[in-house]
């Protein structure tokens, strides 16, 4: 029952070009239920490939959870203070009212629209994020912006001393095993790696096999809001390892189970937009009718996970909904009727 629906679902997606290809994941604790790769990596049938389970996509702002995990990492290493102004770790942040809290909730106040600076080059997209002034007072509205991705991102690397590729190696992808999630991939992976979108403003070229996102790209490909190819499978596996340490499950040692726990509470329950520690909390638009306390994330070019912790019940949804060129996004209702036909067949 579970496989027919989420085949008529994607089917009617791949009809309707909302994606030429996904890859859709469901598993109920540690029960893999649903795990299919559909359509092709683009629509022209002489590039076109079969989508397979462990094809690999751009992730995008999926990113932002890793980097709030690693964050959270160093937190519980006593590494980090998170009611710390971020200014001191980076103290050449002009304001000194941002803290990691509101970096990691979305409260920061900071407002710039980073993918307008790739023409500046990294000198010129820090420069900017660094003179940046709060535009309203930090901790009283949610808005969600790469900025504050991108600053955690620098704050990991600079209390670990390494490049922020490195420093996920060491505190999240190694730990965990995820052979297939990576920044930068080699030109070797690529035929693995489904295309993005045809860039013709700025790179002049397909991307495929380098980050989407305009200004990650800028900086080098590696970035805390964007940068991370992954597939199915590891995002899963990473899934599954924040529900573990919620539930204080054995052997469950990344995170401290409190850590995990507050991290997927309401963090801003004074403010109209839920959120938790890097973590979209409560979202109908892509999640449809859930629990409260689920929480998920989404990405520009069509990728999204869903956890549903009262539930056990993990969704991963890879595609590349900005094929051939970025339109209206249509893939948010079919992730969110994966999602209720994953907890229909769970209740």
């Amino acid at each position: 029952m579970l496989a027919a629906q989420i085949d008529t679902l994607v089917a009617d997606a791949i009809a309707r070009r909302v994606f030429p290809g996904a890859v859709v994941l469901v598993a109920h604790g540690n029960a893999l239920l649903h795990w299919v790769g559909y359509g092709t990596t683009v629509y022209e049938p002489e590039m076109a490939l079969p989508v397979a389970r462990d094809t690999i996509y751009d992730i995008v702002s999926l990113t932002k959870v890793f980097t709030a995990t690693a964050a959270l990492r160093l937190f519980d290493a006593g590494q980090l203070d998170l009611h710390a102004p971020v200014a001191q770790y980076l103290p050449a942040l002009r304001t000194p009212d941002v803290t990691l809290w509101h970096l990691l909730t979305h409260t920061s106040g900071l407002d710039i629209r980073l993918s307008a600076l790739g023409h500046a080059g990294p000198e010129g997209i820090w420069s900017a994020v660094y003179n940046l002034v709060p535009a309203y007072v930090p901790g009283t509205v949610v808005a969600y912006t790469n900025v504050n991705s991108l600053l955690l991102g620098a704050v990991v690397a600079q209390r670990t001393g390494m490049p922020l590729d490195r420093a996920f190696n060491e505190l999240l992808l190694h730990p965990l095993g995820l052979r297939d999630t990576l920044f930068l991939p080699e030109p070797r992976l690529y035929a693995r790696i489904a295309p993005s979108e045809y860039d013709h403003e700025w790179r002049g070229s397909l991307v495929h096999g380098t980050v989407h996102d305009e200004s990650a790209h800028a900086l080098g490909g590696v970035a805390g809001h964007a940068g991370l190819f992954s597939t199915a499978s590891d995002l899963l596996q990473f899934c599954q390892m924040w529900l573990q340490a919620a539930a204080a499950a054995p052997g469950a040692a990344l995170l401290q189970p409190t850590t995990a726990h507050r991290a997927l509470t309401n963090c801003t329950a004074h403010l109209p937009v839920a959120c938790g520690l890097g973590w979209m909390l409560d979202r109908p638009n892509f999640m449809g009718s859930v629990p409260p306390g689920t929480a998920g994330h989404t990405g520009f070019t069509g990728p999204a996970f869903v956890l549903v912790p009262s539930e056990q019940l993990i969704v991963v949804v890879l595609n590349n909904r900005v094929y051939p060129q970025r339109a209206q996004p249509a893939h948010h209702a079919v992730i969110a009727g994966v999602v209720a036909a994953a907890r229909q067949a769970v209740a």
